[in-house]
């Protein structure tokens, strides 16, 4: 059986093999099913379904229906599988700062990761919402790509406001700026000469995490990005030295 293609996302989320997939949604459409019909409609051997289905009742996708004799299969409703999923999504996220914490105790050494191209530079932006917190940056609005800005706008700067993650910008004057980078409850700017201090390329601080990004128009869009709480402390530091 193969599965419908507006359910792409919900089958990565949930994280179910091809074959899994097709007896989910097999289960779906039969709702109760002993399992000779299950494997027939999910169009697999039986001794497959056999092997696949402890993991499946265990993981919760599936459940087993008692009666009389006989055990029936039901698959679980999607909109309650997603909420449980994203309960221990929630449970596991309450506990990353304790395994970040012994992460950073662990190496002092920075991990350092190059990224290139338009969608390297958004995995670098979807990086700061991952973290969740204030975001320190040095930055050039008419250096931004068009592609880039354009995304900025439309979809990364509605996430960030979602999340309440302030932006501290100290910015090269341009005209461009109350266009492209308005003054809100999340984001503020100061901004300083060009001229005098030009910023060649964008440097962002979160976390424990510092991002060079370079992204002229006339460049192939490269970004760095170091893991390194000293690093990350050290460039906040000169963030507010200036701020101030």
């Amino acid at each position: 059986m193969k599965p419908p293609s507006v359910t792409k996302d919900f089958i990565e989320y949930v994280g179910l093999s091809e074959k899994e997939q097709a007896i989910y949604f097999a289960a779906l459409e039969l709702g109760e099913s002993l399992q000779a019909p299950l494997a027939q409609k999910a169009e697999i051997k039986r001794t497959t379904l056999r092997e696949l289905l402890p993991d499946l009742l265990g993981r919760g996708v599936l459940e087993q229906v008692v009666k009389g004799r006989r055990h029936f299969i039901v698959a679980k409703d999607p909109r309650v599988l997603l909420d449980e999923l994203k309960l221990k999504a929630d449970k596991a996220m309450a506990d990353l700062p304790v395994l970040l914490a012994l992460q950073n105790s662990l190496t002092s050494k920075p991990v350092v990761r190059f990224y290139e191209g338009i969608e390297g530079i958004k995995l670098v932006y979807k990086e700061t919402l991952r973290a969740g917190q204030p975001i320190y940056s040095f930055i050039e609005v008419e250096a931004i790509h068009p592609e880039i800005q354009r995304w900025l706008a439309d979809e990364y700067t509605r996430e960030r406001t979602k999340r309440q993650i302030r932006a501290l910008n100290i910015v090269n004057a341009s005209e461009k700026l109350t266009v492209v980078m308005p003054q809100n409850e999340f984001r503020e700017n100061r901004i300083v000469s060009a001229k005098s201090f030009p910023f060649r390329m964008e440097v962002l601080t979160f976390g424990d995490y510092v991002a060079f990004i370079q992204f002229r128009r006339t460049d192939t869009p490269t970004a760095v990005l170091i893991q390194s709480q000293a690093a990350a402390v050290t460039m906040r530091s000169i963030h507010q030295l200036v701020w101030r």
